[in-house]
């Protein structure tokens, strides 16, 4: 599955994945927030991965990847 974020040459912004999210974004806020008291600081990193991938984000902790977030439009449908 594809991140909607395609465009090799725009790397995404928490302004444009808040947009692509809409109300959706609180979600994600509030998972990144668990994840930061339990595990402490962490790193957000836009990865781009190939032309039918896009761009997906990582959360590290430290030099560890912690977790892959890449926001798909539609996948419920």
């Amino acid at each position: 599955m594809a991140s909607i974020f395609l465009d090799k040459s725009v790397k995404p912004t928490n302004e444009m994945l808040s947009g692509a999210l809409g109300q959706s974004y609180k979600y994600w806020e509030e998972i990144k927030n668990s994840l930061e008291n339990q595990y402490g600081p962490l790193i957000e990193e836009w990865k781009y991965y190939s032309a039918t991938s896009g761009w997906t984000l990582k959360l590290l902790l430290k030099k560890r990847n912690l977790f892959f977030f890449a926001p798909c439009e539609n996948i419920l449908d």
